[in-house]
């Protein structure tokens, strides 16, 4: 078995190690991990000097080191969408939280990349932050050994981690009940040609509620109809061309499974000439701001970003209060909005 150094079963990985295994100069190795741009290195050693310091796990400490051991005040949510207003509420209230814990959050975006997801975490350590909400790209969790060898307590946001991965702190809304009520709200109308929009993604959430849609199906004795469901990116224009391609004039509702594809949707159902409630039944999962906007309004699944916010924030707090903290998985409920965009046809 190789023979690790005391500072690397620490986690804690010094240039010279990384110098040692790289089998060049601490200097070199200080200019390649420094970024100095106006030093020039073969680009075969530059490589042999990242990939050694991948593997050993270095992680540049940006902190004084008279700040050694002490918290900063500084917490990190990392999603994976900016853009998303799913994560922005949740942000919101995990910001509040952590305000009158006297703590700032810095929020950052991975953008669904595993590799900007890794970058970014590296910066994070880097930085000495305090804990981290995370809601991560890979399930597996590869980066997420990074916060663990650095022992950076964390909270797991949304999007639960391998099976095989132990116990961890989980902070989450029932996805398989937002696709349930929905297709429930327009099944006990009278709608029984219910069509389904989502998300082709490998996030498992995604995929629950397309299971809500068809547990709510089978307990109305109806068949699950593949051509009625279309997956797609996450996109508006993804969005429009999958309602494009769907069976109009077999179809009396539609559940819009995903806000972000949802939008695109509308605007071919508008494009199409069809008007809500009258032509098509309609119920998003989600409550973007502009659905407000819409004239009749849309009947909604309303999703728990707030509660889901100030649980995780308290959660990870509970964490660094407490070194004999028990891993918890919380789980939140949704709601049905009610708007107009749901006809009854009983």
């Amino acid at each position: 078995m190789e023979k690790r150094s005391y500072s690397e079963r620490q986690g804690k990985v010094t240039i010279r190690e990384v110098a040692e295994k790289a089998e060049t100069s601490i200097a070199t190795v200080s200019y390649v991990l420094n970024h100095e741009a106006n030093r020039y290195l073969r680009p075969e050693l530059r490589d042999r000097v990242l990939q050694a310091a991948s593997e050993l796990g270095y992680v540049k400490n940006a902190a004084a080191s008279s700040l050694k051991g002490k918290r900063r005040g500084i917490l990190a949510v990392l999603v994976p969408q900016f853009g998303n207003i799913f994560f922005t509420r949740i942000c919101v209230n995990v910001e509040a939280v952590a305000r009158q814990e006297g703590c700032i959050v810095t929020i950052c975006n991975s953008d669904d990349d595993p590799a900007q997801e890794r970058l970014i975490l590296d910066r994070l350590v880097a930085q000495r932050i305090d804990g981290c909400i995370i809601s991560p790209v890979l399930l597996q969790a590869e980066n997420l050994a990074l916060l663990e060898r650095h022992q950076v307590p964390f909270v797991i946001l949304e999007r639960s981690l391998d099976e095989t991965y132990p116990a961890y702190d989980f902070v989450g809304h029932d996805n398989f009940q937002s696709g349930y009520l929905a297709t429930q709200r327009l099944l006990s109308s009278g709608h029984k040609n219910i069509a389904f929009l989502g998300w082709d993604s490998p996030v498992p959430n995604v995929w629950e509620r397309l299971d809500g849609y068809t547990t709510a199906l089978r307990e109305y004795g109806l068949s699950f109809r593949p051509e009625w469901v279309k997956m797609t990116e996450l996109s508006k224009q993804a969005g429009r061309d999958a309602a494009a391609q769907l069976p109009l004039t077999d179809i009396t509702a539609i559940v819009l499974g995903h806000h972000e594809s949802a939008n695109g949707a509308l605007l071919h159902f508008q494009d199409a000439g069809l008007r809500w409630p009258e032509q098509i039944s309609i119920v998003m999962i989600g409550t973007p701001e502009w659905s407000g906007m819409l004239r009749p309004r849309l009947t909604c699944i309303k999703r728990p970003e707030s509660e889901m916010g100030s649980a995780a924030a308290t959660l990870l707090f509970e964490k660094l209060r407490d070194p004999n903290h028990v891993a918890t998985r919380r789980i939140f409920s949704c709601s049905l909005l009610e708007g107009g965009s749901v006809r009854n046809i009983l």
